[in-house]
């Protein structure tokens, strides 16, 4: 359990990069928010909450994106696991091209520390990097020639993917920087499918997959299925993982400066 919300914050910032794929994808104060849960067999669990928070500013005639992304634990499970985990960032658009990207991790009595600054003109990124397991990491590498985001700009990023023109399929590639390595994560859309929300509520929704690294969380060839509100929005509804030892999921709870997604059994 220990690993719930960790995962599932980094599982819903997946979840969440396909939402609102309309003409102007982004809504300034728009907050939505998840509810993280584990499963092992009859056992369930709520852990904890992950919370998306997006504003927008103009800055020397360009509009910038000011992203937010929170996980943590539920106060009652703190004592077993405590997670305080905070990501912040700003990118031009719509070009998506970031500024800045912050990090801030709390997890079980471990912290981690990033910051980086990235120059577009030059082509290089300065990274301070930092945590209580590692020495501090202070450089400036060179940008990849492909576009590389930090993840809360890949997010915004890919929700530029208008799924009612995808076919079965079609994939997203989004390459990003996370504690100063570099990732490639394809998203693979996989139709559309029914899914049941913890509300009881029955959703159409679009499916999307992407598959997982092994190591001590996965095993060899999982895949995480995310499931998208087919409306306007393309919200994200439910997020399901499996585990090494049972699976977690992510539920949308709330949402504020956009609509909440209409199921088909009202």
């Amino acid at each position: 359990m220990k690993n719930t919300i960790s995962i599932l914050f980094f599982l819903l910032i997946a979840l969440n990069s396909f939402s609102q794929a309309k003409e102007i994808p982004f809504n300034s104060g728009e907050k939505i928010s998840y509810s993280a849960h584990y499963h092992w067999g009859l056992f369930w669990m709520e852990a904890g909450e992950v919370v998306f928070n997006l504003d927008t500013i103009q800055r020397k005639g360009k509009v910038i994106l000011k992203m937010q992304s929170l996980g943590k634990t539920l106060p009652k499970y703190d004592w077993l696991f405590k997670v305080r985990d905070t990501f912040s960032s700003e990118a031009v658009y719509p070009a998506m091209k970031p500024l800045n990207f912050k990090r801030a991790n709390f997890e079980g009595g471990n912290w981690v520390r990033n910051s980086y600054t990235f120059n577009q003109k030059q082509e290089t990124l300065s990274l301070d990097m930092e945590s209580n397991v590692s020495a501090h990491r202070i450089d400036t590498i060179s940008l990849p020639k492909e576009q590389i985001m930090d993840v809360q700009t890949a997010v915004y990023y890919a929700r530029l993917w208008n799924l009612r023109q995808a076919e079965i399929g079609d994939q997203k590639i989004l390459n990003l920087i996370l504690g100063g390595d570099f990732f490639t994560i394809p998203m693979t859309y996989q139709g559309i499918k029914i899914v049941k929300h913890k509300n009881g509520k029955l959703y159409s929704c679009y499916k999307i997959t992407t598959k997982v690294v092994e190591g001590l969380i996965f095993r060899a060839n999982q895949e995480i299925s995310i499931y998208l509100s087919r409306d306007e929005n393309q919200l994200p509804l439910v997020v399901k993982a499996p585990i090494l030892i049972g699976r977690v999921e992510g539920y949308l709870q709330e949402t504020s400066g956009v609509d909440f997604p209409e199921s088909i059994n009202n």
